[in-house]
């Protein structure tokens, strides 16, 4: 009988490969190279963790996590070139802000992990990290209403299925570190339906016609 936390991570795979199809069909991966990437890399671990649960190890999550980090860094450097690219004038002033908002949560991350993070070390500093991504992802967006720049259906997307996803998997890395392994089970399922949820709302907005 498959448990319900292993029922969402198929369900999430479901959605994942129907996002992937929804992107190569609609030709969507070049909308952000960072983020197709991010999806590609989340349906290859989310599935052989699936089918394999015994190599899904401390060393695996530690791999797999920093990947994710460093591709939402990337998501949000991306989409603000591809923003603010066309408009110069405003482009400057950007990559300024931007620069900075980055190199503050950037020295921010070094000063408080330590060397060496291991699996024990990644549930007191990953939320830490993960704020980082979300305030400059989050800046990103701001920057885009106040100068009122247009940006494609699908891109939107992104930022809004994401920023508040990982403000959950934040509260999720905190409650492990402040309740113990012992609430893990629940907070998991907590979790695996806040990103099926936003997978599926990812795939929808893939397969959309005005994407």
């Amino acid at each position: 009988m498959v448990s319900a936390h292993r029922f969402l991570i198929l369900l999430g795979i479901g959605f994942l490969f129907a996002l992937c199809a929804g992107m190569v069909s609609r030709k969507l991966l070049s909308r952000s190279f960072a983020f197709s990437a991010y999806v590609a890399a989340a349906t290859t671990f989310t599935t052989l963790i699936f089918l394999f649960p015994e190599y899904y190890t401390p060393e695996a999550y530690t791999v797999k996590q920093g990947i994710y980090d460093s591709l939402l860094f990337g998501l949000s450097l991306e989409v603000a070139i591809r923003a603010f690219g066309a408009f110069r004038g405003v482009a400057n002033q950007v990559r300024i802000l931007l620069a900075a908002a980055v190199a503050l949560s950037t020295a921010v991350i070094f000063v408080m992990t330590p060397n060496n993070v291991g699996y024990s070390d990644m549930v007191r500093y990953q939320p830490g990290i993960t704020t980082g991504g979300i305030w400059c992802l989050a800046f990103v967006a701001l920057l885009v209403v106040w100068y009122q720049i247009p940006i494609p259906r699908f891109t939107k997307a992104i930022i809004l299925g994401y920023v508040p996803y990982l403000v959950i998997f934040v509260v999720y890395e905190d409650l492990i570190g402040r309740l113990g392994w012992g609430a893990i089970r629940g907070l998991n399922l907590v979790n695996g339906l806040a990103y099926d949820t936003v997978a599926g709302y990812w795939a929808y907005a893939a397969w959309r016609k005005d994407s």
